[in-house]
């Protein structure tokens, strides 16, 4: 009977371990082919736990300003201090984030509306950004 349950619980131990993310759900979505991509950081690869945060383009450009539609947002959480917590403003769908204590990538898929939105680290308020899509 101890066999079994040390077969069980490894099973369960590799389970997790494979199905972890750096996302609060787990992992992310499959990209979507031909939709835009934007690139989300928080730390840097130099600098894990950096207090920085960044939303730029595929031309590397701050994003400030999107056309709505269908976007995949691949995320990059360098650090175990931040999380990158992307949300709309005026109460749109839109409320993804990664884990403070996870590191990694993640890929959302994300149809952004007309509205406000605002991306920041959770712990560290003071580190943000926001953008517009019209």
């Amino acid at each position: 009977m101890q066999g079994a349950r040390a077969t069980a619980l490894a099973v369960l131990l590799l389970t997790a371990a494979c199905s972890s993310g750096s996302g609060d759900d787990g992992g992310g979505d499959e990209a979507v082919p031909g939709a835009p991509t934007l690139h989300g950081s928080v730390g840097t690869e130099e600098s894990p736990d950096a207090f920085e945060i960044a939303l730029v383009d595929d031309d590397g450009e701050p994003v400030t300003e999107l056309p709505a539609g269908q976007y995949n947002v691949v995320v990059e959480d360098y650090s175990e201090v931040h999380d990158f917590h992307l949300s709309g403003l005026d109460g749109g769908d839109v409320d993804e984030k990664t884990r403070v204590t996870g590191t990694g990538e993640t890929t959302w898929v994300i149809t952004f509306d007309a509205g406000e939105y605002r991306y920041l680290c959770d712990p560290h308020p003071s580190m943000n950004g926001r953008f517009t899509v019209s």
